[in-house]
C-alpha cells in the first residue's frame, strides 16, 4: 500500500509527496529517483482527494516514471493529509474486489475505491461528454448568429434600398449586389468563427493544464464537421435574405416624390 500526501507548496493540484519506502510496493506509481527518500509525484489519474485507487504493475503509464526528489523528511509525511491510497495487487477480480472491500469498509464515507483503469475510463466519458456539449453549442451558437446576421442583411437591405435601386438604373448587375451584401454579412461571420474557436481552444488548453496536468490535442474530425456544419447553415441563413434584394430595388423605388 502506498499513500500519497498533500505537500505544502504543491505545484498543482495534483502533486503530492510519497514515501520511497512505499513506493517501491507499488511499481505501477513509478519509482524515486537514486537516494530519495521522499519524492515529489503527480499520478495520471485523477482520483478526488480521499479516494482510494487499486492499481496493477505494468497497468499504466506511469511505470518506469522517475519521480523527483522532496526535501520534506520521511519523518513529516505522517503529519500531512493523506489524498490517495494506493493499493497495488495481482489483478485478480478478488483481489481488487478485497482491497475494494477493505478500503470501503475503513474509509466509508469517501466514495468507493477505484482501479486505475476504471478511473480512466471514467475520465475518459466525462472528456468525451465534453466534447458532445462543446459540439452542441458550437452548432448552435453559429446557427444564432447566423440568424441575427440574415435579420441585420435584410434590414441593412431595407435602409438602403433606394441607393440599391439607383445603382441597378444606372447598370449594376443584380448579381455584383447580391455579392456585395454576402460579402459583407459573411466575412464578419466567418471571422468571428474564426476568433471564437481559437479562444475556445485556448481556454480548453488552459483548463486541461490547471485540471489534469495534460496538453490539449488537436481536435478531432467531429470538431471541424461541427464548425463547418454550423457555418454553412448559417451562410444559408443570410443567403435567405438575398432574394428580398430584387424585390425591393425596383425602378418605382428610385423615383423621386
Amino acid at each position: 500500500m502506498t499513500v500519497i500526501h498533500a505537500g505544502p507548496g504543491a505545484a498543482s493540484p495534483g502533486t503530492g509527496l510519497v514515501s520511497c519506502a512505499q513506493l517501491t510496493s507499488t511499481p505501477a506509481l513509478g519509482r524515486c529517483a537514486a537516494g530519495a527518500r521522499v519524492a515529489t509525484i503527480t499520478p495520471r489519474f485523477n482520483v478526488p482527494i480521499g479516494t482510494a485507487a487499486l492499481g496493477r504493475a505494468g497497468n499504466t503509464s506511469m511505470t518506469g516514471k522517475v519521480w523527483p526528489a522532496a526535501t520534506v523528511p520521511p519523518g513529516r509525511l505522517p503529519r500531512l493529509p493523506a489524498r490517495v491510497v494506493v493499493v497495488a495487487t495481482d489483478g485478480s477480480a478478488a483481489a481488487i474486489e478485497r482491497s475494494r472491500t477493505v478500503l470501503e469498509a475503513a474509509y466509508p464515507y469517501l466514495g468507493s475505491a477505484l482501479t486505475i483503469g476504471e478511473r480512466n475510463a471514467q475520465a475518459r466519458a466525462q472528456i468525451t461528454q465534453w466534447q458532445h456539449d462543446a459540439d452542441v453549442v458550437i452548432l448552435a451558437s453559429l446557427a444564432i448568429a447566423g440568424c441575427s446576421l440574415a435579420v441585420s442583411a435584410a434590414a441593412g437591405l431595407t435602409d438602403r434600398k433606394r441607393p440599391f435601386s439607383l445603382l441597378r438604373l444606372t447598370g449594376v448587375p443584380l448579381r455584383l449586389l447580391r455579392g456585395v451584401v454576402t460579402l459583407e454579412s459573411a466575412v464578419p461571420l466567418i471571422v468571428a468563427a474564426a476568433i471564437a474557436a481559437g479562444a475556445g481552444l485556448l481556454a480548453a488548453d488552459l483548463f486541461l493544464h490547471a485540471q489534469f496536468s495534460v496538453s490539449l490535442r488537436s481536435p478531432g474530425t467531429t470538431y471541424y464537421l461541427s464548425v463547418i456544419a454550423g457555418l454553412l447553415i448559417s451562410l444559408g441563413a443570410i443567403a435567405t435574405t438575398l432574394p428580398l434584394l430584387n424585390r425591393i430595388t425596383g425602378p418605382e423605388t428610385a423615383r423621386n416624390e
